[in-house]
Formats: structure tokens, C-alpha cells, sequence
């Protein structure tokens, strides 16, 4: 709430609009960029917070904050902040504040939607979620975590114009989604927010 400045002014006191946002704690990997355009593509403001440089939380003070690692997560609490904003814990076994724990799987993006839902309020504009067939993840998975078209289409038996075309069937539903993608680093993002990546994979790129 904010408070008197000047008792004289007669100033009525109101408190601050509730905080629609979010703070990433930053990690230093993709997966930092993905959860930040998931977030934002539920309609809720966020930013990413590197608490190793000593960001400052946003003011207003996030509603939520999301942290994946428990060495993190302590140097969250450690600031002013986290006694206001409610943890969401992705991939930590044992979370040791109070707060919401979710897995570190393609599940737990759905899981977060529901939660931020239900901490914050509903999302304002719901995300589409892009299918893919079980082959066509893996075949453009392998593309874009670093392989070429040749590669991918050894690694898989396939022709390389297959994968071409898984590719582009892929990309042609994010642009009928409305979240077209332009290249290999902007469809790695989509399919991280979309729970097609995970963590794990990431780590093994």
C-alpha cells in the first residue's frame, strides 16, 4: 500500500493496482527466454531477474516469481522480495518454503497456466498450444538443437526433404497459431513454451 507523504495534502491513501507480473529467475539458458514468452503470451507481464548480478525485483514486486534450481531459490529468499510473492518451483524436489511445486516436464506448462491462473487471476488471452505428432517432435527437436538437415535425416532414416517438410508443417501451424517463427532459434523457443523441450535436453545440447 503506498503510504502518507504529506499528512497537510489530505491525499486519500489507495493501494497500488495488484501486480499481474512475473519474474524468471534467470538460470542462463533458453529455457530463461521460454518460460518469459510463455508468461507473457498468457497475457501477465514478466521480466527475468539475475539475482547472481544482483538484479532488482520490478516494482510493483511480482505476484509470482518462477525459480528452477534450489541454489537460486536461496538467493531469492535472501532478498526483501520474497516476502510478498509466491514461489513457483519447477523442477526442485524439495521446495522448503511455501509455495507450488511442479515437475520439470512438458506437463508442467500446463500445470503453470493453471497456476498462475489461480494466483494472479485467469490468463487475459490464452495461448494456443501447437501439436506435434510424436515423429515430427523428434525429427524437429534433433533440427533444432543444433543439427543440419543432413544430420537430422541420418539420425532418423529419413530423406532429407522429409525433414524439410516436417519443418514446414511444424512452422505453418506456429504462423496459423499467431506465432509465426522465421528461423531455427525462434522455433527452439516456441517448442520450449510449448513443453516439446525440456530441461534435459537442453543440458545434453
Amino acid at each position: 500500500m503506498t503510504t502518507d507523504v504529506d499528512d497537510d495534502l489530505n491525499v486519500p491513501v489507495r493501494p497500488l493496482p495488484p501486480s499481474r507480473s512475473v519474474a524468471v529467475i534467470a538460470e542462463h539458458d533458453l529455457a530463461d527466454v521460454a518460460y518469459l514468452a510463455f508468461v507473457e503470451r498468457l497475457g501477465y507481464r514478466a521480466v527475468i531477474v539475475d539475482v547472481d548480478a544482483g538484479n532488482p525485483l520490478p516494482v510493483p514486486a511480482p505476484a509470482v516469481v518462477i525459480v528452477r534450481s534450489v541454489d537460486r531459490l536461496n538467493r531469492f529468499l535472501a532478498t526483501r522480495a520474497s516476502a510478498t510473492a509466491q514461489i513457483i518451483g519447477i523442477g526442485i524436489r524439495d521446495l522448503r518454503v511455501t509455495g507450488i511445486r511442479l515437475p520439470d516436464s512438458p506437463g508442467a506448462v500446463g500445470a503453470l497456466q493453471h497456476a498462475l491462473a489461480a494466483i494472479i487471476g485467469p490468463d487475459q488471452e490464452a495461448p494456443q498450444r501447437v501439436h506435434l505428432s510424436s515423429r515430427e517432435c523428434e525429427v524437429v527437436v534433433t533440427y533444432v538443437l543444433g543439427a543440419t538437415v543432413r544430420e537430422t535425416s541420418s539420425r532418423h532414416f529419413i530423406a532429407p526433404s522429409t525433414v524439410r517438410t516436417h519443418l514446414r508443417r511444424v512452422m505453418d501451424r506456429y504462423v496459423d497459431a499467431g506465432r509465426p517463427v522465421n528461423n531455427k532459434s525462434q522455433l527452439l523457443i516456441e517448442l520450449i513454451a510449448d513443453g516439446w523441450v525440456d530441461r534435459a535436453r537442453l543440458r545434453a545440447w
